[in-house]
């Protein structure tokens, strides 16, 4: 199957045209959003608008709300289509899970990370608006496994992923055992901690956005990260379920993004 991505609208109509354009060109079979239709939570019609196009597209359609949609915004969007915060949705053979990104989400008010730890999350493709902590390099082109030899300074190589999991063993070293669940909330394993501070679950994907210039692969563990650019400047991006190939897009021209 092909899933399409995306996160960060905006409330941007040109983006949300474009947007829809390429799905109805492409013909995923699921659509993944990582939150932020609007700013912080206004314009609640663009939210409204935005949704009832995905709705009408009649493809699956699996979004978590981003730290902008609060509100009046965020009660209209999930009324239309349930969000996949704290539960999971089946799709063919694979399952879709997330947690919010919203700070109301995050205060118990709405179905975020209070319910986290009621899921299974193993080997689904999981959803959150933040990137997960500890990963800042970013590969603008695909990386089919996590130890590479090519050391052009956008592709992460594998001195550089020796040292980043040495900083975040040490980083997650550092917490006590009390307050591990901070740490550990979107419990992705990383194969470099000790055995008591492993993660008890890793997703086969996670799928994040919310800092608009950044773009491209990761890995912790087993868990590959694709972290998507804004939509709002038009950056989507394919994913294979089954190779888990990713081909990163700029909607409007249909240009592949590479190096």
């Amino acid at each position: 199957m092909k899933f399409f991505l995306f996160s960060d609208l905006h409330a941007n109509n040109k983006a949300l045209d474009n947007i829809v354009h390429e799905i109805i060109k492409l013909k995923p079979d699921a659509v993944l959003f990582a939150g932020d239709f609007v700013n912080m939570g206004e314009p609640v019609w663009f939210g409204e608008k935005a949704i009832d196009k995905f709705k009408s597209l009649k493809i699956p359609f699996f979004w978590i709300p981003g730290n902008n949609d609060f509100g009046r915004s965020y009660h209209k969007i999930q009324a239309t289509i349930k969000s996949v915060e704290g539960r999971v949705a089946e799709i063919g053979n694979e399952s879709v899970t997330g947690v919010g990104g919203s700070p109301a989400s995050w205060s118990g008010q709405y179905q975020g990370e209070n319910k986290e730890n009621q899921i299974k999350i193993e080997g689904t493709f999981f959803i959150s608006h933040v990137p997960p902590p500890g990963i800042h390099n970013w590969s603008k082109n695909d990386l089919h496994s996590p130890i590479v030899s090519n050391s052009k300074s956008q592709v992460l190589n594998s001195k550089q992923i020796r040292n980043n999991n040495d900083q975040n063993s040490k980083q997650f070293g550092a917490l006590k055992n009390s307050n591990l669940d901070i740490g550990s909330k979107l419990k992705i394993k990383n194969s470099d901690l000790s055995d008591n501070r492993r993660f008890s679950d890793s997703p086969k994907v996670h799928i994040c956005g919310h800092i608009h210039h950044q773009w491209g692969v990761a890995y912790l563990g087993s868990t590959k990260i694709v972290k998507l650019a804004s939509a709002e400047h038009g950056h989507v991006a394919i994913i294979d379920t089954e190779s888990l190939d990713v081909e990163f897009i700029k909607v409007g021209n249909r240009s592949v993004l590479e190096d």
